[in-house]
């Protein structure tokens, strides 16, 4: 382990220092463990690992940003190599103030923070010039800064830049300031420095004793602050505005929920609170919506909320169902014709677009137009302008659109019935409504709900379920969703004999057992056939056409198979 010695408090003179230059680790430690001291040549040191001073550093980078860590690192060895050489001058018999820097380098190797080996020295004391190349081996500053941060462009062992830097300086008694030239910490093999005299550095003098002057760091140090003070700021006027937002958020779901409970929607799972949630914050952006969810599962409502609670809610809210609608029809509907533009057009006619006006046009089935329709949906929507059919003049329209789909657009778009353009147009925010088979905590209040409105508008004394109806209720899968539910309650008030519902009363299908669904172990390739067939027709509530092109077939073929399978729609 790598280990770096500091001095902590200097100590009396002893009188067994060495008198050589080859300095020994043995000769200059004392160990003291009775009394937890250490002596590095009389100076009583500490050990700490690498990695701690590894930790510190980058504390330094984190906080106060790299220039300023690394100008108060090299103030920080700058200091702590004069100490050592001024420590080790007055301890040591040399010659010349070189030998003290060669035994500098020895120093610096014995204490385990680099292996310094000098290339050479060239100083003349007339004209006080000074020069030397050293070479740093398994410096542990370069080793402790890639390991938090990589490779760098940059030399980073500032620590040992500033320590030789105020060795030199002290045993000269005279500015040498160090620069790392090469350094392990961008990919090279070792790191080499370069010391001068201050004449010697030229024009690049000033920069470099901006680096060592303690001015400087306070300076940056100071700079720092007040960008954190100022970043501070700005942060509590942020936290301001979330507050105020999230408490603007809490006011919008509980106008929602309000509304939601106003028009009997029974929302309480938590999956049913996140569609909710979805509505009330896209409710207020004037964006395109998109509602994807199973026949029945509560679409229109959403929609509705969502243009109820926007500020376009005062503005007409129109609808229309694509599936319904010829091409020629949808077209005509949704932008209007003129005069003559074609057999029965004896009038100029308001598309949908221009009737909602500033408000919301709700576009259901929203996958079942066709390829020309979708062309003129996209221009609408991206050029807000539509053309009458068989006019020559576009219209500009303000309403915002919001459509709705049970079918998965994206298969579609990836088999090609529907615009990929279009798609991203209208899904730029999509809400899916669960099927009820997965939010089943919410059939008992709707089953209640129903119940209420069912026997008060069939005038019959008819106000609870059996445990045994509740549980098959809860038990079948509710292809139909909620819609389903709601009928089938009805029914069951309609039969009911008694105040209380019993199974009898329920539709036959909610009782029947389910049977073989395709996955269970069954391998009988005609049963695994038929259990697809019924799952189609099943997810869209007996729609031919639908579950045909879900499976990938004709109708016809469809037809033939629900024949030869003896199932109904």
């Amino acid at each position: 382990m790598s280990v770096e010695w500091r001095t902590v408090k200097p100590q009396p003179r002893r009188d067994n220092t060495p008198d050589r230059k080859d300095l020994h680790l043995a000769e200059l430690l004392d160990f003291r463990p009775d009394q937890g001291i250490i002596r590095l040549h009389e100076q009583r040191v500490v050990i700490l690992s690498a990695a701690a001073m590894g930790l510190m550093r980058k504390e330094l980078v984190d906080t106060l940003g790299t220039e300023a860590a690394r100008r108060v690192a090299i103030r920080f060895g700058f200091a702590d190599g004069y100490h050592d050489a001024v420590n080790l001058r007055e301890r040591s018999k040399w010659t010349d103030p070189i030998e003290g820097i060669r035994a500098g380098a020895v120093l610096h190797t014995l204490e385990g923070i680099v292996r310094a080996d000098v290339r050479k020295i060239e100083h003349d004391a007339a004209t006080g010039r000074f020069e030397e190349e050293v070479v740093w081996h398994d410096s542990y500053v370069a080793e402790q800064h890639i390991h938090h941060y990589g490779k760098t462009s940059a030399p980073v062992c500032w620590s040992l830049v500033g320590y030789a830097s105020g060795f030199v300086s002290a045993c000269l008694g005279k500015e040498i300031y160090f620069r790392e030239m090469s350094c392990v910490g961008q990919g090279n093999k070792h790191c080499v420095a370069i010391g001068r005299d201050a004449e010697s550095w030229g024009t690049d003098l000033e920069l470099i004793r901006a680096d060592f002057q303690a001015a400087t760091v306070g300076h940056e140090v100071e700079r720092l602050r007040e960008v954190v003070s100022k970043r501070v700021k700005e942060l509590d006027r942020r936290e301001r505005l979330l507050e105020k937002r999230e408490r603007e958020l809490n006011l919008l779901r509980d106008r929602i929920n309000r509304h939601a409970a106003s028009k009997n929607f029974i929302a309480g799972s938590e999956a049913m609170q996140e569609v909710l949630e979805l509505a009330a914050r896209v409710a207020p952006l004037d964006t395109t919506v998109l509602v994807y969810g199973e026949s029945g599962t509560g679409k229109e409502f959403i929609v509705r909320l969502i243009h109820d609670q926007s500020p376009r809610a005062a503005a007409p809210f129109v609808s229309i169902n694509c599936a319904a609608l010829t091409e020629t029809l949808l077209e005509s509907e949704l932008f209007g014709h003129v005069r003559g533009a074609f057999t029965g057009a004896v009038r100029d006619k308001a598309g949908l677009f221009e009737v909602a006006g500033s408000g919301t046009i709700f576009l259901d089935e929203i996958g079942e137009i066709a390829p020309t329709v979708q062309a003129k949906l996209l221009r609408a929507l991206q050029e807000r302008e539509i053309r009458r059919v068989g006019a020559e003049r576009s219209v500009k329209v303000n309403a915002r659109v919001v459509a709705a789909t049970n079918r998965d657009l994206r298969a579609a778009v990836d088999a090609g019935t529907f615009r990929e353009d279009l798609y991203f147009r209208l899904g730029a925010f999509i809400i899916t409504v669960p099927p009820l088979r997965d939010r089943r905590e919410d059939i008992p209040p709707l089953v209640h709900n129903f119940l209420v409105r069912a026997a008060s508008r069939m005038k019959k004394e008819v106000s609870s379920v059996s445990a045994d109806a509740m549980t098959t209720l809860m038990n079948y899968r509710w292809p139909g969703n909620v819609r389903e539910l709601e009928h089938a309650i009805e029914r069951a008030v309609i039969l009911a004999n008694n105040p209380n519902i019993r199974v009898r009363d329920l539709p036959p299908e909610t009782t029947q057992k389910s049977r073989v669904r395709a996955g269970d172990d069954t391998l009988d390739l005609q049963e695994q056939e038929r259990v697809m067939i019924e799952r189609a027709l099943e997810r869209f509530g007996g729609n031919r056409r639908k579950a045909a092109e879900a499976l990938k077939i004709s109708t016809v073929t469809l037809w033939r198979k629900m024949k030869q399978f003896g199932i109904s729609s």
